[in-house]
């Protein structure tokens, strides 16, 4: 008898997490919130990557870090290969039962351990192409994580589909601390080498599954009836489509540089990228995980749809550029700083990479456009022209080191830019007009900005260097809070940021005690 009502409880806790409607009432007020909890874990993400980067680059050597990286690679096209991206399915639908989730969850794991296998039969191979000994024990290392992450993939889109923003955050920066703790500690005080490297990956993915399914209530149950998942995995074969793709403009420059020039010269690129990535996730992160379950719940609803995605994309612009502008323009002390003096090569090789960042951060957003309208096919095919364009841009680079090949994939962004928008925004309610309209100010601002402090900062020592990006990130903040509070385009953004911060102004007063 307690076992039945055992059983019926969690049914019912399995039908909440499912189903919940209730998150359609103030959409708005919880994208905010869930915004505003997210951005507020990335700056904690952000130090925590900015510091573990220090430590380890100070502790490993250049051809460590790119051994590891040759070793991603691999795992890497291994994983995209056997991703259904079942998970993003279940954040993107309207309905989602129980019989479907388990559904969905066992075939996750499944390609998981697949992904895994696969990687065991490609560490052999990876020997012959690289040539280099100690690789094939990374990649078979690496392919661990496969399952584990794959585990936790559905709670993960549970905690997501249910707008449970601080669960989430709680998760990942507690894995993210864990990791780094325990691949310092393995480096240092066990002289680990690259395998601190690869022991940080496991405890990463073992962190974060442990603290999903800890923080998600629902429990997978035998699966009746496995046609149920037949169209989220026809959504999921379109995104992995377009992720096999994608791995090959990922992953094909390390792939090249690698082969071509070694595990020396890739470790200076790798950190490069590191490096850019860190404040491109700053920006994927947040707003990512809280517009796609938002605009999912909106596209039936074409008015509402346009204006929180053009929202969206205003302030992921608006920080992204200013990003753009201070690490071009202080890419210089930024490496001194973080990575040390012995990593000088990395400094050219990043400020080639930041180059295409203006481009590449509105790009970004075109895949809220295509998850949350179900448009993965659309995706697909932007693939099939995009990656031509990257690939090309590696492959003429190559011949002039990590530094050329950095400088071309800028450049190809620029010419991908307007095919990417007119491709997402097509036979939706949004025009490249739209677009352009809410990205230039930030996006020329910032531009203009960031060359000159690239002139100044290029005789200063490193005081005087970061005075001067604080003042040019000063001036930046100073010309773009002027177009948002009088330009017509930022009006729907403005009054949200004011009824937000009157918001919070009364809720304080409420709360400081009366005399």
């Amino acid at each position: 008898m307690i076992g039945n009502r055992d059983a019926q409880a969690q049914m019912a806790v399995n039908e909440r997490m499912l189903s919940p409607p209730h998150l359609r009432d103030a959409l708005g007020k919880r994208t905010i919130a869930g915004g505003a909890i997210a951005i507020g874990a990335q700056f904690v993400r952000l130090a925590l990557q900015l510091a573990g980067s220090a430590m380890l680059a100070r502790l490993l050597e250049p051809s460590q870090f790119g051994l590891v990286a040759m070793g991603s690679t691999v795992t890497a096209f291994v994983i995209v290969l056997t991703e259904l991206n079942v998970a993003t399915a279940a954040v993107q639908r309207e309905e989602l039962d129980q019989n479907t989730a388990s559904a969905l969850m066992w075939i996750a794991l499944g390609m998981g351990c697949l992904a895994f296998l696969l990687s065991a039969v490609a560490a052999p191979a990876s020997l012959w192409f690289f040539e280099d000994r100690r690789l094939p024990l990374v990649v078979l290392g690496l392919g661990l994580n496969a399952p584990i992450y794959a585990l936790g993939g559905l709670p993960t889109a549970l905690l997501t589909r249910n707008m449970r923003w601080l669960d989430l955050q709680i998760a990942s920066l507690g894995a993210l601390a864990t990791g780094l703790v325990v691949a310092v500690i393995a480096a240092k005080l066990f002289s680990a080498g690259y395998w601190a490297l690869v022991i940080q990956t496991w405890v990463t993915a073992f962190t974060t599954t442990a603290a999903v399914w800890i923080l998600c209530p629902w429990r997978p149950s035998i699966v009746k009836d496995w046609s149920a998942a037949k169209a989220s995995l026809k959504f999921g074969f379109h995104l992995t489509g377009a992720m096999i793709l994608n791995y090959f403009h990922q992953q094909l420059d390390n792939i090249l540089i690698g082969a071509r020039w070694g595990s020396v010269e890739l470790g200076f690129y790798s950190r490069a990228y590191n490096l850019l990535v860190i404040p491109l996730n700053f920006l994927s992160g947040p707003l990512g995980s809280s517009m796609v379950p938002v605009l999912s719940r909106l596209r039936r609803e074409p008015a509402r749809w346009r204006e929180a995605y053009l929202d969206a994309l205003s302030v992921v612009t608006l920080v992204g550029a200013a990003m753009a502008c201070l690490l071009y323009g202080g890419a210089s002390p930024i490496v001194d700083i973080v990575l040390g003096p012995q990593w000088q090569p990395v400094k050219l090789i990043f400020s080639c990479l930041v180059l295409g960042m203006l481009a590449s951060v509105p790009m970004g957003a075109t895949g809220w456009i295509y998850i949350s309208t179900g448009r993965t096919d659309r995706m697909f095919y932007w693939s099939l022209i995009g990656v031509p364009i990257y690939v090309s841009s590696f492959l003429m680079g190559l011949p002039y080191g990590p530094v050329g090949v950095a400088l071309c994939y800028s450049i190809s962004r620029y010419v991908a830019f307007f095919p990417s928008m007119l491709m997402a925004t097509y036979q939706t309610n949004i025009s490249i007009f739209d677009i352009l309209a809410v990205i230039a100010v930030p996006t020329l601002t910032a531009a203009a900005i960031g060359f000159a402090l690239s002139l100044i900062t290029a005789s200063l020592s490193t005081a005087p260097a970061l005075a001067a990006i604080a003042a040019a990130g000063l001036l930046y903040a100073g010309v773009c809070a002027l177009a948002v509070l009088h330009l017509p385009v930022y009006r729907r953004l403005r009054s949200r940021g004011l009824d937000t911060l009157s918001s919070a102004y009364v809720r304080l007063l409420r709360r400081r005690p009366t005399g």
